[in-house]
């Protein structure tokens, strides 16, 4: 066909050289399972497992043998070792099995082996791949123990190479992590000194007016600027008495239950007894824990106080649920510049000025750069947000093709949500924490299916016009939605389909499906 290659079928003596090659693997193999059994871990063995792994270094259970096989005195096979090892990263430099047997080996050594032995290891294999991230961890944990200046030269010197070493950058980041500001000393807490903040601001600076489009500088620029992530703290409490359920939203994901920190509330000063789970309906952290009220709690008591503690925090959040209401909620007042301070904030204005106007100058040469607009909205929403509106829809509207959606845990008690015209791939299942959410308009994105999407309790309407929607099965997990009225599919492959309003009516019975 077309565009495919075709690969010439080995002839005779290769084929030959190839079953052989495998009659004495398999060979090796057998041996060693069989000296295994009985207990025979010698210098056969070692030797066997020797010959398997120069041929092919990601056999897993010869790296487990051979660590067996080894004489009891490292002093007596660690420099040999470490030589067989360099040997199978040569074969394979990315190999697994390979380079934990490299740390193994180092581990128990009677004295360290020469530093620049091993970072002469983790250069030819660097040069030869800048992406070899075992190389990088290797090269980390060697700087660890040494003056980091030298190894924040080594990644300078690849970047002035070639800015687009996200690996370099990373390891630049990773290195200068101690360098940090702790939260807990005042001023911008988890910021880079001063004067080293400078100089890493230089350096991104010339890589961007290098190179605009390139996405990695943009994200180091992130990196540096952002502050030290603040504890999680509790945003909302939420309490509905037809859904007989208490919703808690954090800051950040968190997890709660067995081995983690504690959630617990109260009603009327009796603890509530029931399990939290999941606003995403996953085993995983999340910024919305539920908990169900027992079913005789509500109708019994027409008015209900909660009390909300988390572990961490010594202060708790209060709800009264009235006789006369079915919800109630207290909520933390939202700072909109703090919504993007985990992207770019920092205690400095100044800084954060600079780095504006610095966006700004290459938007003149540079107008559709997306890094360069997405950092200048970041930056322009932690400095002052209402007050660069106009600036920063400017700049939105160049990007304007929205893929994800980020901060939904401020918007636990959001009624409308309009999504339409975007390039959503789907609706995520942090959706679950918005119980509150009567109508979603998701129009003309690009959603194949709601998989994942938990029950969403107040949800009456949702409209999918125009998204590439191909199966009813896919829209499965609405049945799962308790008050969903009204669906609207027109423009959809879905809608399309000559038994798509039959299955449509068969999943979803009481809801009004629109498909024209």
């Amino acid at each position: 066909m077309h565009g495919r290659l075709k690969v010439r079928p080995p002839d005779a003596a290769r084929r030959r050289q190839r079953e052989e090659k495998l009659r004495l693997y398999r060979s090796a193999m057998a041996t060693l399972l069989e000296k295994r059994e009985r207990g025979e871990l010698d210098a056969e063995a070692l030797a066997l497992t020797g010959a398997v792994l120069a041929a092919n270094p990601d056999v897993g259970t010869c790296w487990n043998l051979r660590r067996c096989a080894l004489p009891p005195d490292p002093a007596d096979w660690v420099p040999g070792e470490l030589a067989f090892v360099g040997g199978c990263l040569g074969v394979n430099p990315k190999s697994y099995g390979a380079w934990h047997h490299r740390g193994w080996v180092l581990r128990r050594a009677p004295a360290p082996p020469p530093a620049p032995a091993e970072r002469a290891l983790c250069d030819r294999l660097l040069a030869a791949d800048p992406r070899n991230f075992h190389a990088w961890e290797h090269r980390r944990a060697l700087a660890a123990e040494e003056d980091p200046e030298a190894e924040l030269a080594f990644a300078g010197a690849l970047l002035s190479r070639d800015f687009s070493n996200f690996s370099a950058w990373h390891h630049r980041g990773r290195l200068l992590a101690p360098a940090r500001t702790p939260a807990s000393a005042g001023g911008g807490g988890g910021t880079l000194p001063a004067q080293r903040l400078q100089t890493e601001l230089e350096l991104v600076q010339n890589a961007v007016f290098t190179d605009p489009n390139d996405q990695s500088a943009w994200v180091y620029l992130r990196c540096i600027l952002s502050r030290a992530s603040p504890p999680p703290r509790i945003l909302c409490v939420y309490v509905n008495r037809e859904d007989a359920a208490l919703a808690v939203t954090f800051s950040r994901p968190v997890t709660v239950g067995a081995g983690s920190s504690a959630l617990t509330a109260t009603v009327d000063g009796s603890a509530l007894e029931g399990v939290w789970r999941s606003g995403e309906g996953r085993p995983r952290p999340s910024h919305t824990w539920l908990c169900d009220l027992p079913s005789d709690l509500a109708p019994a008591r027409p008015r209900l106080h909660f009390r909300v503690t988390w572990e961490p925090d010594p202060a708790h959040r209060e709800v009264t649920l009235l006789a006369d209401e079915n919800e109630a909620w207290w909520q933390e007042p939202v700072v909109a510049r703090e919504l993007f301070w985990a992207e770019v904030g920092v205690a400095e204005a100044g800084v954060l000025e600079a780095q504006v106007q610095m966006c700004r100058q290459l938007l003149e040469l540079e107008p559709r750069s997306r890094g360069c607009l997405l950092t200048l909205v970041l930056l322009l929403s932690a400095l002052d947000p209402l007050a660069h509106e106009e600036e920063t829809r400017r700049c939105l509207r160049e990007l304007q093709a929205l893929t994800s959606l980020p901060l939904l845990e401020h918007m636990v008690l959001v009624t409308h949500l309009e999504l339409a015209g975007n390039s959503l791939g789907g609706l995520p299942p942090a959706l679950g924490g918005l119980r509150r959410l009567q109508m979603l308009d998701v129009s003309h994105n690009k959603v194949t299916t709601l998989e994942g999407l938990p029950p969403l309790p107040r949800l009456e309407e949702l409209r999918l016009d125009g998204n590439p929607i191909t199966q009813a099965s896919a829209l499965a997990p609405l049945a799962a939605c308790p008050r969903l009225a009204r669906l609207r599919l027109a423009e959809t492959p879905l809608a399309a389909a000559p038994e798509a309003a039959a299955r449509l009516a068969q999943l979803l019975p009481h809801v009004d499906i629109t498909l024209t």
